[in-house]
């Protein structure tokens, strides 16, 4: 008995260690396609997709924003031959790196072969760093997109606004400051933080060096003194105590913030998404302003977060994967029919793609002073600190 089972465990050591080199050669295999890709132009890609396609890969693709399912229509009738083989999965934000964690590399049924996420922090603790999903960028667009921007690839920007209820006229909201007041209190609506990975890594960023000495100018611009505390560690922590004291975390979707917010009571506010306003009934959406396009807010007037684009390891259609991020990229693929750009509140990176004029909102540009943005560094290096912090004053 005891041969038996020594000669069975040999057995699964033996198949463990052939399975083990076999992915880790598929990982060799995906890297150096992506590595390949990278200097290809979009019509030999699309020769290398045809192939992978013809093999029985199909392009499963999940993502954080729903937009991305358009994106994958246009994307399959500007290459038809890829027709019903880009197969789209929306996936909460709060579930995102868990699902992928658990799927890529297990073998699982249509596990994503590429993901669009936002949580540049998240992304790179438990995707990058753990070589569960891999960078690319193409050289194409070297030129017209930041360095920055590249590894991982941004593939578009999305903007969080203050926006009110306007059929009691202006609210005079012009410092970040007067969110803080007594007069506020209930009024302001904020998705939960701690169950909202971009509005805590908002709230993160202001206790950043350059937001701190900004946040203190806007302390000094209301109160008509200099910052000063003994019970506060900085002007952005202090802000962020009262700020959440204020919130009204009634909604836990930005659409429904949105819209309730447009059909509910005069002067109420949020901090939601912009793109959301597509949501609101037409019938509603005149009561929705945007406090930055009628005054400039001392502070900021919102924050903007980033879609980062990565590869699985273990995907079997990596040409795809890499045609597919060219063309969200591209003017095609972003600016095309009911593509982002449509909408308000979507920005490319892509330096040459500009918003359409129709439409009620600025170019990337624009809100560069304006807006707090995200640096996934320096919140991966705080954010333990920082959460402890928000999180015990979360509906306080």
């Amino acid at each position: 008995m005891k041969r038996i089972i020594a000669c069975l465990m040999l057995v699964c050591m033996l198949f463990a260690t052939f399975c083990g080199a076999a992915f880790a050669e598929g990982e060799d295999a995906v890297q150096s396609a992506l590595t390949a890709a990278q200097s290809m132009s979009n019509e030999e890609l699309y020769e290398k997709a045809k192939e992978e396609v013809a093999a029985g890969a199909q392009l499963n693709f999940y993502s954080t924003t729903s937009f991305a399912e358009k994106a994958a229509d246009n994307f399959m009738a500007a290459y038809p031959e890829l027709a019903g083989k880009v197969i789209y999965a929306e996936i909460d934000d709060g579930e995102t790196y868990t699902i992928l964690q658990n799927t890529i590399g297990s073998g699982v049924e249509n596990s994503a072969d590429m993901a669009l996420t936002q949580n540049g922090s998240d992304l790179r603790t438990f995707m990058l760093d753990e070589g569960l999903t891999y960078s690319y960028f193409p050289d194409m667009y070297k030129d017209v997109v930041p360095e920055e921007f590249q590894s991982p690839a941004v593939v578009t920007f999305i903007d969080s606004l203050f926006i009110y209820n306007n059929t009691a006229g202006d609210i005079g909201l012009t410092n970040v400051w007067q969110l803080t007041e007594p007069a506020w209190s209930g009024k302001v609506f904020f998705k939960d933080p701690t169950n909202e990975t971009v509005n805590i890594n908002f709230l993160i960023m202001l206790t950043s060096p350059e937001w701190t000495e900004r946040m203190a100018a806007a302390y000094e611009a209301y109160y008509g003194e200099p910052w000063a505390s003994d019970e506060y560690e900085s002007a952005s922590y202090e802000w962020i105590d009262k700020f959440l004291a204020n919130v009204n975390y009634t909604y836990t979707s930005a659409s429904d913030m949105a819209k309730g917010i447009a059909s509910g009571a005069g002067g109420n506010l949020g901090l939601f998404v912009f793109s959301k306003l597509r949501k609101v009934d037409e019938a509603d959406r005149g009561n929705l302003t945007v406090v930055q396009f009628n005054n400039e807010v001392e502070g900021f007037s919102g924050f903007m977060y980033n879609v980062y684009a990565t590869v699985a390891k273990d995907t079997e259609c990596p040409y795809t994967c890499a045609l597919f991020i060219n063309y969200l990229l591209g003017e095609e693929g972003f600016a095309g029919e009911n593509s982002w750009n449509s909408s308000q509140g979507y920005y490319s990176p892509n330096s040459s793609i500009a918003k359409p004029e129709e439409l009620e909102d600025e170019a990337y540009d624009y809100w560069s002073d304006k807006l707090v943005f995200e640096d996934a560094d320096y919140i991966y290096d705080n954010y333990a600190d920082v959460f402890e912090y928000i999180a015990v004053r979360v509906g306080n």
